[in-house]
């Protein structure tokens, strides 16, 4: 058998690392979110939650010039403003829903919001949660509840219920 040559892939990731320049797969539930909102490296992207500061890093770290922390909606000028709101790390539903109700203004209409719902185990709290979602008038697919991360969009206009 003959000896195989040494690979340094795992040398040249970490120099990326230690260097900033963009790497992949550091954090895979911030691969899936950013996935499913469809976000580029142009895009305004508010995160919230108690992950929000790690990542912003890592979002930094990949090319992402225009994030910011997202915890309250204050005034006009922050309103309608994110293309991508990502709430990462909340461990209970009334958090997820507390940092929600908080941050959602500050989403455009047509952008997207995902939820990291990984802590939430159980269908009922995931299904609760995408039913609040619906309440503050965004959309969600009907089986959105099922995955890890629930997608919500704002629409472009408001409907009113009759």
């Amino acid at each position: 058998m003959s000896p195989r040559p040494p690979k340094w892939v795992p040398i040249r990731q970490a120099a990326q690392f230690l260097l900033g320049v963009p790497t992949e797969g550091i954090r895979p539930a911030l691969d899936r979110m950013l996935d499913l909102a469809e976000a580029t490296p142009l895009s305004f992207v508010a995160v919230a939650g108690p992950g929000a500061g790690e990542a912003m890093c890592q979002l930094w770290r990949r090319g992402y010039q225009r994030v910011e922390a997202a915890r309250r909606a204050t005034c006009g000028a922050a309103d309608e403003r994110s293309d991508v709101l990502l709430v990462l790390d909340c461990q209970t539903t009334q958090d997820t829903r507390a940092t929600i109700a908080a941050t959602y203004a500050m989403l455009r209409p047509g952008g997207a919001m995902v939820v990291d719902a990984s802590a939430l185990l159980d269908e009922a709290s995931r299904r609760a949660l995408a039913d609040s979602l619906r309440e503050l008038g965004l959309d969600v697919q009907p089986q959105g509840h099922l995955g890890a991360e629930i997608l919500a969009t704002r629409p472009f206009s408001k409907r009113h219920a009759a």
